[in-house]
């Protein structure tokens, strides 16, 4: 480092400390930029890492099959959505690699009351999915043990040990019905697993439905199974999958972007106004360092080095302060109030451990240098159009 890098390193320190208040005001502002974006980003990395982790836990694994009829938006598309297990699927089925998942449209009967719904039969001994599927075993005599998520048991103010009963169709298209025993209200954090539809055993919705060795959708615990793909079955990656939810991050990425710029412009403002400031009131002190051989590029790099410094101090304080608050909500996590689950998303019904990976915090100190640097430069633009002789008197600008 040139000793006049090192003399205007000294000398920006001496300035920042000088400036007393209005210093430590300018790191605050910075300090609650920095801590803001850090909780922010982290918040929504943290969501969405989470929320892409639960739908694969609950709801697709790694993969489905999905019968080529079958459409999500449309409920006329259950009833023809039948296909056989082929015997290599059996195989997969056998060996816990992939679960049979049949559906059909219902109507319930909860107190005298018709509700639509959806009718889900899945092996009561699976494995590959959180479903609390073994409830499904439970002898209920007559009826039929089904699982039902909090969300579809608040609507139908239902809860474990009640009895409803459901009508729907079979696969030769005729009405059939069964009664139906609430063997456990599940709480789940995928609204598709969670609201509208009733779960009970395979095998007994394969019965009702006149619909021996038929599913409707395959999940899969390998993506290298979609080799079991052909003819009627239709290979869904993760990615196709969560296209819904991928579309809902883009509409709240914008959402975030607005949020980051307001606390960037923030951060440059504050920045921006002091060195406006410095000039107006120290352009004798520019003048005599012209005067004494500084050159025009020296003096606007000591301005800059100003509000980096700003900046390294800021970090420092940021560091001091937000690191209880990182670590708390990293350690016990954010806890989102109950109506949030009514909004339908993934991910609001758990509580979000904060992750803080090295790329996020890069990523944050980066974005803050690249606006502080600015900041602190631009004001100096001036300082070209400015005469050493002027400058002495108090002139200039």
């Amino acid at each position: 480092m040139a000793w006049w890098q090192v003399m205007i390193l000294k000398l920006a320190n001496r300035n920042i400390i000088g400036n007393g208040k209005r210093s430590l005001i300018n790191m605050l502002i910075l300090t609650i930029v920095m801590v803001g974006l850090m909780w922010m980003m982290s918040m929504y990395y943290s969501w969405v890492n989470l929320s892409r982790t639960q739908m694969k836990e609950w709801e697709h694994a790694e993969g489905m099959l999905w019968h080529k009829d079958y459409d999500p938006f449309d409920a006329f598309s259950f009833e023809k959505s039948l296909a056989p297990i082929s015997p290599e699927q059996e195989m997969s089925i056998e060996k816990g690699e992939a679960i049979p998942i049949l559906l059909t449209q219902a109507v319930a009967y909860p107190q005298g009351r018709m509700m639509p719904t959806l009718l889900k039969g899945i092996p009561a001994s699976q494995g590959l999915l959180k479903l609390p599927t073994q409830v499904l075993n439970e002898d209920s005599g007559s009826m039929v043990p089904a699982l039902i998520g909090t969300s579809l048991a608040k609507t139908m103010k239902l809860g474990e040990g009640d009895i409803i009963t459901v009508r729907f169709k079979d696969a030769s298209g005729v009405f059939n019905a069964m009664d139906l025993y609430v063997a456990k209200v599940m709480r789940s954090p995928v609204p598709a697993v969670d609201g509208g539809a009733l779960w009970v055993d395979l095998e007994a919705l394969q019965e009702a439905m006149s619909a021996p060795k038929m599913a409707s959708q395959i999940v899969l615990a390998d993506p290298a199974l979609q080799k079991l793909a052909g003819g009627l079955w239709v290979y869904k990656s993760r990615t196709e999958l969560m296209k819904d939810f991928n579309d809902v991050l883009k509409t709240e990425l914008a959402s975030q972007s607005l949020l980051f710029g307001l606390f960037l412009f923030l951060a440059m403002l504050a920045i921006f106004d002091t060195q406006i400031l410095a000039l107006f009131k120290r352009r004798k002190e520019i003048g005599t360092l012209a005067a004494l051989g500084m050159t025009e590029r020296q003096i606007i790099g000591l301005f800059t080095v100003e509000g980096l410094l700003y900046l390294f101090y800021a970090t420092i304080i940021s560091i001091v302060l937000g690191l209880p608050l990182f670590l708390w909500f990293g350690l016990k996590g954010w806890v989102l109030p109950e109506s949030y689950s009514d909004f339908g998303m993934v991910g609001f019904t758990e509580t979000i451990y904060f992750k803080y990976p090295p790329w996020l915090i890069l990523l944050v100190l980066g974005v803050m240098f690249v606006t502080t640097a600015l900041a602190s430069w631009l004001p100096t633009l001036r300082i070209a159009r400015l005469k050493p002789t002027e400058a002495l008197r108090g002139k200039g600008f």
